[in-house]
């Protein structure tokens, strides 16, 4: 039997019409059963922080509203939906138990990322408890399969360990059962509650889809699918019916919102049908990420991605190799992204996005120590199969820049992609461009591109 696994992010099931929409969905893509997967409602995840981080400072108070806050609005949603009564003996020992992780929080006077991790899990079960009523189905917990190390707040699912742990779900799957679970958690092998970090709903699919030996895992989302650009800067873009894995994985690595770099990797592994499509309107366009490349023509580019603040440390060639190398290594410890390291007899150049606090703070301390860093700068990259048959068309593509003042060329081992830096300030025009001639040029030419 063929096994297909679903999930639902938390502006996909916000409030009660969405958990309708959702149930539709269901029941159109899983009429003999499969697995369902949940994210916690929309912006329950950032509350929980919020409370922890109010509990972290001893203001329990504070802490307790927000909880309250919370509360309201899962009555309120399950109350609309009728369902209130039924989730209620489920719902009161989890709101019990983030009480007490926040007042121990307070006692301490420190949310730890052990405990925030605990308090997080209530988030995703009340909204796995509460999709359960909507979808008809069964809840089964998810940290009884999703296996980690004890990296808390970012944990590392332990493949072999998941497989086996979903040895039991795999032989009950198959009889057609409809099954709801939580996204995002995981548990050390001690049976601690842990997280997967950024990503980690979409990443707890698709591991799943893995260890269940699925045909296909769907994100359902808010948008059509893949698009060719970001509509935001470029109108015209539109949704990408077919990818290829390695076209994902690029996307996803420079700016693909839609996309998650962890979540792909198991549909590598495991050769499984991957498909991105939007709830708010499940009879449009998807995109389907295929584990053999569709046909590109050669040279055809299928998104242009960019990604936003990008620091540039710039190092001189007397400083040899290990002044960056360190820099990038602290940097990438601290939480910054690295796009590139480029080395050249006139010096090297470090390319990189601090993605919290405790990177920037690192940034800081390089500029204070001499190094120079510019901030402004973004990476644009243009994505797709047909520069892997026509490697020669990239440096085509290029020179549409004309008199762009590009920062620096960035190569990796994907020859499906090319990247290169470019100031923010010029990707209102240059998006669209390199859109209108890269994509549309050649679909005109070429209609079986897209």
């Amino acid at each position: 039997m063929s096994l297909k696994v679903l999930k639902f992010g938390g502006s996909s099931i916000g409030n009660a019409e969405a958990l309708r929409r959702a149930a539709a969905i269901v029941r159109d893509e899983l009429p003999a059963g499969g697995l369902v997967v949940v994210s916690a409602l929309r912006g329950t995840t950032d509350s929980i922080l919020e409370a922890c981080a109010a509990a972290g400072r001893g203001d329990l108070v504070s802490a307790q509203a927000v909880l309250e806050a919370l509360r309201s609005r899962h009555r309120e949603v399950a109350g609309e939906l009728g369902h209130l009564q039924a989730v209620q003996a489920d719902w009161d020992p989890l709101f019990g138990r983030l009480d007490q992780v926040l007042t121990g929080m307070a006692m301490l006077g420190e949310a730890t990322l052990r405990g925030r991790d605990g308090a997080l899990a209530v988030g995703e079960t009340l909204s796995a408890h509460l999709a359960t009523r909507c979808f008809c189905g069964e809840f089964h917990e998810v940290r009884d399969v999703m296996k980690t190390d004890a990296r808390f707040g970012k944990a590392r699912p332990q493949l072999g360990a998941i497989r086996h742990a979903a040895a039991s779900w795999r032989a009950a799957l198959s009889k057609g059962p409809l099954w709801v679970t939580q996204g995002f958690l995981g548990s050390t092998p001690d049976g601690v509650t842990t997280t997967l970090g950024r990503g980690g709903s979409d990443t707890s699919a698709t591991l799943l889809g893995e260890a269940l030996d699925a045909d296909e895992v769907q994100i359902w989302t808010d948008v059509d699918g893949v698009l060719t650009a970001d509509p935001s800067l470029v109108h015209e873009a539109r949704p990408i019916p077919q990818m290829s894995l390695s076209e994902a994985e690029a996307l996803s690595a420079f700016g693909a919102k839609v996309l998650h770099a962890d979540s792909l990797a198991p549909g590598g592994r495991a050769g499984f049908r991957l498909v991105v499509a939007n709830t708010l309107r499940p009879g449009a366009s998807r995109t389907e990420i295929l584990p053999v490349p569709p046909h590109r023509p050669a040279g055809a580019v299928t998104s242009v991605a960019y990604k936003e603040g990008i620091y540039l440390l710039r190092f001189p060639a007397s400083a040899g190799l290990e002044p960056p190398m360190d820099a990038a290594r602290s940097l990438e410890e601290a939480g910054a992204l690295r796009f590139g390291l480029i080395s050249s007899p006139a010096g090297t150049l470090l390319a990189v996005r601090p993605e919290t606090h405790s990177a920037a703070e690192v940034l800081g301390t390089l500029a204070a120590s001499g190094i120079i860093c510019e901030a402004g700068w973004a990476v644009v990259a243009l994505v797709g199969e047909g520069l892997r048959a026509d490697p020669v068309a990239a440096l085509r593509h290029l020179a549409a820049l004309g008199h762009e003042p590009v920062g620096g060329l960035l190569t990796g081992s994907s020859t499906v992609s090319i990247a290169f830096l470019v100031p923010e300030s010029r990707l209102g025009d240059l998006i669209p461009r390199l859109h209108e001639r890269c994509v549309d040029g050649l679909r005109s030419s070429n209609p079986q591109l897209v």
